[in-house]
């Protein structure tokens, strides 16, 4: 008995990209003050002195340079890749790691400042050396992540009040929607329970984040480390295996980034843990391929489109305050139907799973085995 067509029959058909990104803007429209943390965090790095790791880079890349052409003469494109690398880095904000990328907080500050343009309009603080800089990454990530844990812990708030779901560890949830047909009013959560939330999620992004770095720099020093082997035993051909070993190192790190998309969403959502979340989010993925590259392509169309719109403003005084808006409203609302997408994508999952097992049991008990 084939028992995959009537469990998908019994579970109900999943939102799409589209219908997502809807009730992503209709959540902001409704909650226009989820807007505030990141107008207040771009406000700041607006006014705020710049700290330019400009004189770092500068020097550290001219002694790369002047390394490497000691030993051979470079390439004509990788001398203007590497320019390019310099000139991109050198205009980094060391204060939009306020930001905090990884809790997905928009900031057109960031956005600016990562394409050039004129962000912060206090005096320019020069970074020159490593330590310095390293004592303010330190300072400035946890910082970033609280801002962004809290309004994240926000957004879901608002989320589960619009969508009448229980609080996380009791009750409905993500992970245990209502059944087909039930209705109940909306809870309201406390705010204890938020603030709780907040600091569950600050530690997990934290220790998410930290996992990410030491996963990417153990896979750099090994895939270099391989490389640098490869070039040794085959000499000259080694250059151009070395290249094809490179395109397919970027593409495993591309298709590895997409699995882990919903991560942030699973622990915001489900309360899970960074493992938890990072298994949930390689499943959902795994199971929603197109759906899931559609709204990533989706949203980045949206972000960067506007965005390069806002970039052209920047120039006009007028141009910034308008860009910071714009930028925080359409980032909000993808963030939050991001967190609808992964809700009804993993909630039917569930669903399939659980009409699969409930039928595989009453095919057992209808036909038991001869033994």
């Amino acid at each position: 008995m084939n028992l995959m067509p009537q469990a998908t029959e019994a579970a109900s058909k999943p939102i799409g990209v589209i219908d997502a990104l809807q009730r992503g803007f209709n959540l902001i429209n409704r909650h226009l003050w989820l807007l505030v943390p990141p107008l207040l965090v771009d406000l700041f790095l607006w006014r705020s002195p710049r700290l330019s790791v400009a004189p770092l880079i500068d020097r550290q890349f001219d002694l790369f340079s002047q390394q490497a052409a000691s030993a051979a003469s470079m390439p004509v494109e990788a001398t203007a890749l590497l320019e390019g690398i310099q000139q991109s880095v050198s205009s980094f904000n060391l204060l939009s790691l306020l930001a905090g990328v990884i809790t997905t907080l928009p900031s057109y500050l960031s956005r600016l400042d990562a394409s050039g343009g004129a962000g912060a309009t206090g005096a320019v603080v020069p970074v020159a050396d490593m330590q310095t800089a390293t004592l303010y990454a330190l300072a400035l990530i946890p910082v970033g992540l609280l801002i962004g844990s809290v309004w994240l812990a926000l957004l879901a708030r608002a989320l589960t009040a619009d969508t009448g779901e229980t609080r996380t560890g009791g009750g409905r949830s993500a992970a245990n929607p209502p059944a087909a047909g039930e209705r109940h009013a909306p809870e309201r959560v406390g705010w204890g329970h938020t603030l709780r939330r907040a600091g569950w999620l600050w530690l997990n992004l934290g220790l998410y984040l930290v996992a990410l770095f030491m996963a990417t720099l153990a896979a750099s020093l090994l895939f270099v480390l391989f490389m640098a082997l490869v070039v040794a035993l085959a000499g000259a051909n080694g250059v151009a295996i070395a290249s094809v070993m490179w395109l397919i190192f970027v593409w495993a790190v591309l298709w590895i980034s997409i699995g882990l998309c919903f991560v942030v969403s699973s622990i915001v959502l489900d309360g899970v843990n960074v493992a938890r979340a990072a298994w949930r989010s390689l499943n959902v993925v795994g199971r929603n391929l197109p759906a899931t590259l559609g709204l990533l392509i989706l949203s980045l169309v949206l972000t960067e489109g506007f965005a390069r719109i806002w970039l052209q403003l920047s120039g006009n005084s007028w141009g910034v305050p308008i860009g910071m808006v714009g930028y925080a409203y359409i980032g909000a609302a993808i963030t939050a139907a991001t967190l609808f997408f992964y809700r009804a994508r993993y909630q039917h999952w569930q669903r399939v799973r659980s009409s699969l097992t409930s039928a595989r049991r009453q095919s057992a008990d209808e036909f038991p085995s001869q033994q």
